[in-house]
């Protein structure tokens, strides 16, 4: 990507990748833990800022750490202090909890897991060494009014979002409150519409083949948590011992 990462060029991606993290959470996401679409994001607009965020700075990165495996440690670090940063934003000014991991293994306060952690550090990976050289091709290739007048555009929605949300988030404006709360329910019932009209058309063995595998992992993970539950008590057990001795 050499020197040609311009501001510009990051701002799209920024919004780019959280268009794309928004995606997921809405549908794989949800359709995990509900069983259909739901809207996720916090904004009005359909896009999760914290998925685009890290993937930016998964492309900085990139551009200064060559070997993988440094680039995932490094780039999953940050995310996820990026994940605890948001949370601890979102729960103590705004009073929102988004997301909470309490019932994962290896996870603190709920904010934040291992498993986001090595998903933070895959994703940010793939995308600085296999999917941003095409994409950034791609923006080479397209005029450059064009390319501005988009990042501006957005660059203004996105401002528009954020200050209209958090004046609702506060309750500041009852008007804007209510239409917050009404806008999100009825993007949540036209996602569930369509994801079960969806699901009315996948076959039947396709959904119990899910059904299952989710329960195997679900299974796995709760083994995973009694096992961690009862090494942090062996653990406690043998400072009692060795404080006592």
């Amino acid at each position: 990507m050499g020197t040609t990462m311009t501001l510009e060029y990051l701002f799209l991606n920024f919004m780019l990748f959280s268009f794309a993290g928004w995606v997921f959470e809405t549908t794989i996401c949800s359709l995990w833990e509900s069983g259909h679409f739901l809207n996720r994001g916090s904004l009005l607009g359909p896009y999760c800022p914290v998925y685009g965020g890290g993937a930016c700075f998964g492309i900085l990165l990139g551009l200064y750490i060559q070997n993988p495996v440094k680039l995932f440690f490094f780039s999953a670090v940050l995310c996820i202090a990026v994940e605890y940063t948001a949370a601890c934003v979102l729960e103590n000014i705004f009073s929102m909890k988004l997301w909470d991991y309490t019932g994962m293994a290896f996870q603190i306060q709920g904010r934040v897991c291992l498993l986001g952690f090595l998903f933070f550090g895959t994703a940010c990976t793939t995308i600085s060494k296999f999917i941003e050289p095409s994409i950034l091709n791609l923006f080479h290739k397209t005029n450059p009014k064009l390319l501005n007048f988009i990042a501006i555009s957005l660059a203004v929605i996105l401002a528009l979002d954020i200050i209209l949300s958090a004046l609702a988030f506060r309750r500041a404006n009852k008007v804007l409150y209510r239409f917050y709360i009404r806008w999100h329910a009825s993007l949540n019932r036209e996602f569930r519409s369509l994801s079960y009209a969806m699901q009315r058309k996948c076959p039947e063995w396709l959904l119990d083949d899910l059904s299952d595998m989710q329960e195997v992992i679900l299974d796995k993970n709760r083994t995973l948590c009694m096992k961690q539950e009862q090494q942090k008590e062996n653990l406690m057990e043998n400072l009692q011992r060795f404080k006592k001795s």
